[in-house]
């Protein structure tokens, strides 16, 4: 039977042309992912069984030439696992390919972390702001972030205050939040909810740092009105764009090798002239001379686009010291990564 372009998503045509890139190649592309696009992806290469020709010619028409028959793959999980290795490091390696391992068949949490951040949103936005915030208590941060992003702003507020002065959940409550999520899904049971719990202000910062600044000033000044302090403690434990200038040269630099120049050009757009200073310092003179003149040629831009390469820098610090590569610190004490 043909394929049918039409009836491929994005991301399975995305998933065949990383498989066929050879596990080098995928890597190298998958290390420029954010987490929740890479667990995306590592699920949907587990699902295909083999690469053809036809398939190909959807997501790479210039493959077609150069193969004939089917495309030899057989790496199976082993090749995804290799992949996932070389781009994010063995331990997250081995997190990804036990919930792609789980994926289709688990109801409850595990069902909602392979889903559509906007979906999870519409399945939650009825529920009792408890129950939401025990559920994105239990997501990664950016697809928590993601999915709060879709709430009203008094539910956002509402439901951040409850993640950061959540404390250990009792197991009926667990339960009972794992029954309403399964009905919601119509999945079957699963029991890593009961194993693993992350809440409080860590978790509530770690959401607050992928929300647009919008969304997160507005957050934060509604937590600030309910308890000052709490709002404190949260704030001291983000890192925000400004905290760069408390990293270390040799762990600037190496954000600085990641970073494009157009990306780092509108960052620095309206910055205080400390800030500046400390990303010239650490470049070669003729780097820093080209970036001087790229900011003095530049004209007006929206504050929007200076935010969005703002995060996008952050982003790459984040993934740099979750590594272990680097050393980030919040607003309040340095902290070892």
């Amino acid at each position: 039977m043909a394929v049918d372009a039409k009836k491929m998503s994005g991301l399975e045509k995305a998933s065949i042309l990383l498989m066929a890139l050879g596990e080098d190649l995928a890597a190298d592309v998958m290390k420029y992912l954010s987490p929740t696009e890479v667990q995306k992806l590592g699920a949907s290469m587990a699902g295909v069984d083999e690469l053809t020709t036809e398939k190909m010619s959807v997501v790479a028409g210039e493959f077609i030439e150069n193969t004939k028959g089917k495309i030899a793959f057989t790496g199976g999980d082993d090749y995804i696992k290799n992949v996932l290795t070389k781009a994010i490091g063995p331990e997250k390696a081995n997190t990804i390919m036990e919930r792609i391992g789980q994926g289709a068949e688990t109801g409850g949490i595990d069902a909602l972390r392979w889903m559509d951040p906007k979906l999870v949103a519409d399945i939650l936005r009825l529920e009792h702001p408890q129950i939401v915030a025990l559920t994105l208590a239990h997501l990664e941060p950016e697809q928590a972030s993601e999915v709060i992003g879709y709430f009203p702003q008094r539910l956002r507020s509402d439901v951040l205050l409850r993640v950061a002065t959540m404390e250990n959940i009792a197991p009926g409550a667990m339960k009972e939040l794992e029954d309403v999520l399964k009905t919601q899904l119509s999945g079957s049971e699963t029991s890593s909810m009961r194993s693993r719990f992350v809440g409080g202000t860590k978790m509530a910062a770690e959401i607050l740092n992928h929300l647009d600044t919008a969304a997160e000033s507005a957050t934060m000044a509604d937590i600030e009105k309910f308890n000052i302090d709490l709002a404190t403690e949260i704030q001291n434990q983000m890192f925000v764009f400004a905290d760069l200038i408390k990293v270390d040269d040799r762990g600037l630099q190496m954000v600085l090798r990641e970073v494009s120049s157009e990306h780092l050009v509108l960052a620095l757009k309206g910055t205080e002239e400390t800030l500046k200073e400390k990303f010239f310092k650490n470049m070669s003179e003729r780097a820093a001379d080209m970036l001087k003149e790229d900011l003095e040629s530049k004209g007006p831009v929206k504050l929007s686009d200076v935010e969005k390469a703002q995060q996008e820098i952050v982003r790459i610090a984040r993934k740099l010291a979750d590594e272990g590569k680097i050393v980030i610190g919040g607003a309040g004490e340095e902290v070892v990564v």
